[in-house]
Parts: C-alpha cells; sequence; structure tokens
C-alpha cells in the first residue's frame, strides 16, 4: 500500500534538497535520481527555469512523498515505482529530484519538482483533482508490481473513524512523533533488564509492569490502552530476544551515560547531587575508556573509523539482502511463464512443424504468440541469472515440469536462508555500531567536545588533558578562598 502525500516548498528549497539526498538515509545517494537538473545545482536550475519565462509564483517547488508498506518492496523496486511516478504525473516536463530513503522500517520515496514545467513555464496546480491523480496513478502502478493498495471507500472509512474518535492533543502529539508507546517501551525493558536474573525473570517483571508479551518469529509487546502489539525490535537492534538475552547476561557490564553538568538543573540546585554526578561521570569514563581499548582502538580517530567500517559492512549486506529478494521475485514471475510454455507446447510445436500454414496459425495464433512471448521472458531471467540455466533448459524439455518446479523451489528457500543469515548478521552490525556509538558519545560529553572537532590525539592523552585543566580550576578556586580569609 504506498501512501502519497504532497505539499508546496515556499522557502528553503537547498535545505530540503539536501535533506532528501542524506546519503545516511539513500546509502551514499545510490538511490537518488534527477531528471533535466543535476543533484548539486538543482535549486539553482529550478531558480534558472523560472527566470527564463519570468515566472511570479511563489512556489519554488512541490514536495511528494510515497510511502510504502514496510517488509514488502525492496529498495530497487520502490525506487523504480518512484521513476515511473514521475513519468506519469510529470510526464518529463517538469525537473525532478527523486530519492528513495531505505533507513526506517518503512521505505518511501521523496519527490521534489519545479513549480513550472522547462517547455512553456506553465504553473503546476496542486489541488484536489491533481492529488486524486497523483494518488491513482501510485495505486495503478503498485498493482502492476504486485504491491498492496488500500481501496478508497476503505481509506473513506478510516478517515471517519479518525475524524469521530476523540484524541487529545498530547497522546495525538506523541503518537505523532512516535514518542509514546516505544519511548516507554524503551525505557521500560532498559530497568527491567536491570533488575532481572535471567530470560523468565525478565518476562515476568515485563508482565508486572502491564505488558502483554507475544513470543513468536519477533517478541511483541502491548498494554492496555493499546490496540496492536509492538514488535521489540523496531525500537533498535538492541531490543530483539537475542540481544536482550545477551544485555541480561552482561547487564553488569552495560556501560551508564555521561550526565552533562553545565546544563544540568538538578546539578545546579543540588551540591549534593553534583558531587555524585562527577563521580559518576569519573567512572563512567575509565570503564568507557577500558572498553574503547578492550575493542582496539588507540584514539577517537580509530574509533571513528571503525564506525565507518561498520557502516559500508552494513551497506553491503543491505545491497545482497536486496539482490537476492530481487532474485526471489524474478522466480515467481518466470513460474508462471514456464507454465505457460507447457501448457502451449503442443500448439508452438504444431507451428513448427508447418510454419507456412497460415490455417494452423490462424486457429492457434493465441496461443503460439503467448508461448513465444512467455520462452523471451524465460530467456530474459536466464540471461539474468545465468547459474540457473541449465537447471531450466534442462527440466523445461521434460512434459510434467514437476522436478523443475521443485527445484526452483528449493532455491527460493535457500535464498530464502541466506537471507535470514543476512539480518542476523546486519543486526549483529546494529547492535556492534550503536555499542561503538555510545562509547564515542561517552568519552566527547565528558571531554567537553563538539560534533564538529577533530579527534586526532589519543584518548589516554586527552583524558589526562581534561583532568589537568580541572585539577588547575580547582588550584585556583583554593588560591582565591585563601585570600578572601586573609
Amino acid at each position: 500500500m504506498a501512501v502519497t502525500k504532497i505539499h508546496p516548498i515556499k522557502t528553503t528549497l537547498k535545505k530540503a534538497i539536501d535533506y532528501i539526498c542524506n546519503g545516511d538515509k539513500t546509502d551514499g545517494e545510490i538511490y537518488v535520481t534527477t531528471h533535466l537538473c543535476s543533484r548539486e545545482n538543482a535549486h539553482k536550475e529550478f531558480e534558472f527555469t523560472k527566470k527564463q519565462f519570468n515566472s511570479r509564483t511563489k512556489t519554488l517547488a512541490h514536495h511528494l512523498i510515497q510511502s510504502f508498506v514496510p517488509e514488502e518492496v525492496s529498495f530497487e523496486e520502490a525506487h523504480q515505482v518512484g521513476i515511473e511516478l514521475c513519468e506519469k504525473i510529470l510526464e518529463g516536463r517538469y525537473e525532478y529530484v527523486l530519492a528513495t530513503h531505505i533507513d526506517k522500517d518503512h521505505i518511501h520515496n521523496h519527490i521534489i519538482f519545479n513549480s513550472i514545467d522547462v517547455d512553456e513555464g506553465k504553473i503546476y496546480h496542486s489541488y484536489y483533482g491533481s492529488y486524486m491523480n497523483i494518488r491513482n496513478q501510485s495505486d495503478k502502478l503498485c498493482k502492476e508490481h504486485n504491491l498492496s493498495v488500500i481501496d478508497q471507500e476503505t481509506q473513506k472509512e478510516i478517515n471517519e473513524i479518525k475524524r469521530r474518535k476523540f484524541v487529545n492533543w498530547y497522546d495525538w502529539n506523541e503518537d505523532k512523533k512516535g514518542k509514546n508507546y516505544k519511548s516507554r517501551l524503551q525505557f521500560d525493558i532498559d530497568r527491567t533488564i536491570k533488575q532481572s536474573i535471567n530470560w523468565q525473570d525478565f518476562l515476568s517483571k515485563m508482565e508486572g509492569c502491564g505488558y502483554e508479551i507475544k513470543i513468536g518469529k519477533h517478541i511483541a509487546f502491548r498494554t492496555k490502552n493499546q490496540q496492536r502489539f509492538t514488535r521489540a525490535k523496531t525500537i533498535g537492534a538492541n531490543y530483539t530476544e537475542e540481544r536482550i538475552k545477551e544485555r541480561i547476561l552482561n547487564k553488569d557490564k552495560e556501560l551508564g551515560n555521561i550526565i552533562d553538568l553545565k546544563n544540568n538543573d538538578k546539578a545546579k540546585l543540588s551540591k549534593g547531587y553534583e558531587h555524585w554526578a562527577t563521580k559518576h561521570n569519573l567512572k563512567t569514563a575509565a570503564s568507557t575508556l577500558v572498553e574503547i581499548r578492550n575493542k582496539g582502538f588507540k584514539s577517537m580517530e580509530e574509533l571513528e573509523r571503525g564506525i565507518s567500517r561498520i557502516s559500508i559492512e552494513k551497506n553491503e549486506l543491505k545491497r545482497e539482502f536486496d539482490k537476492l529478494s530481487w532474485e526471489q521475485k524474478r522466480i515467481k514471475e518466470v513460474v508462471k511463464h514456464i507454465q505457460i510454455c507447457m501448457s502451449k507446447r503442443e500448439h508452438y510445436e504444431g507451428y513448427r512443424k508447418n510454419p507456412n500454414d497460415k490455417i494452423y496459425m490462424m486457429m492457434n495464433r493465441k496461443d503460439v504468440e503467448a508461448y513465444q512471448k512467455s520462452y523471451e521472458e524465460i530467456d530474459i531471467f536466464l540471461k539474468q541469472f545465468p547459474h540457473l540455466r541449465h537447471v531450466v533448459l534442462g527440466e523445461l524439455k521434460t512434459k510434467s515440469g514437476k522436478n523443475l518446479f521443485k527445484k526452483l523451489n528449493e532455491h527460493s528457500k535457500n535464498l530464502q536462508t541466506k537471507q535470514e543469515e543476512i539480518i542476523n548478521k546486519h543486526n549483529s552490525l546494529v547492535a556492534k555500531a550503536e555499542e561503538l556509538e555510545h562509547l564515542k558519545v561517552n568519552m566527547n560529553n565528558y571531554l567537553g567536545r563538539n560534533k564538529n572537532e577533530k579527534k586526532n590525539e589519543s584518548v589516554i592523552g586527552a583524558i589526562k588533558k581534561h583532568q589537568n585543566e580541572e585539577r588547575e580550576k580547582i588550584k585556583g578556586k583554593k588560591k582565591i578562598l585563601k585570600e578572601v580569609e586573609r
């Protein structure tokens, strides 16, 4: 089910384009496509087009968002659907930048296109009719790609229920920001892990917190006020069943967070809390340092490189996963064509024996053409996946083809197994990246570093420098106090 939204951009066009093309969201801009403009200078080219036609429209561009159901579409397919949608609604007459965001569970397309066309300088009028056209075209493309589409009558009913149901502003705002159930669940899991002896103890304590638990492929939780269960994995890689079990076993080794004493109101009001927080920060910084050194990093720069390497590995796994998904999809498609070839084989063989028999061709044209078309599709498939050529062509000659379907089914299951292995590897890397990021944030917070500062010096050197500065401050305060006493 693709959901479409559109709104005008009247300011900060460059910022909007830079945001949708963010490399972290588009796999290093792999999933970015432009039309009649360049990625870097799109905002300038949009403006230049307007100047050419002396356009006075205040709308700089239009921003279209197309969202898909989680886990239903691959990255490549989502991007392809976005390109096809642009071709349908813009007809090649408008400059646009298309970016597919893959950093969330729900893959979605961002399309920013110029408010006037390049041929005549005509303004694109965004209204209810144009929006319905976009939606209808999007739904049609989804059907062509075998993606789910929400029925319009059903949508009306859903909207009506939402309109009638009273929700207070706070709950609505929190749900909108995704900070209601999920953030609470995250907090409760973190707290319960620290209190739990083992996995069963954790489950019973979560039930004591008012959660209903569903254990299947993915563990899920639901409070009394929730209609649906929330999969724990959706709140982060550290919240899968495997990671929660690991965290329970290693809870004594888990690092805390550095407390920002400069901006902490409690520390400003309470000297006792400030004293405790200072000690806590020292202990946490020391533990963080030990952990960084144990992981083989001698400097913050090395730690940064380690995080970058993990990011590259994650992207490679994503690409590998998408390739396997694409192969599975193509196998499903080619099976249909194999079935057609087998059912129409006799008619085609009859044509091959007597290609000049016009009467036979007239009577069996549809069957012969259906065979030829399907065989062409099979040939394209075999060019895409040559490792399956001997399997398909060898078995295709048999009359039943049962063995062929069995082999393709087994191959598809093997691909699925590989995907599961990739998911496990990816989750492991995500957890590792989060751990390293936590170490980095802790050290930077303790040392009072800004995000943009370089981290070339050694970790130990940085800590010693910081401690010396603190000592000098204390000495300075003592001198002032002595002078005051005198």
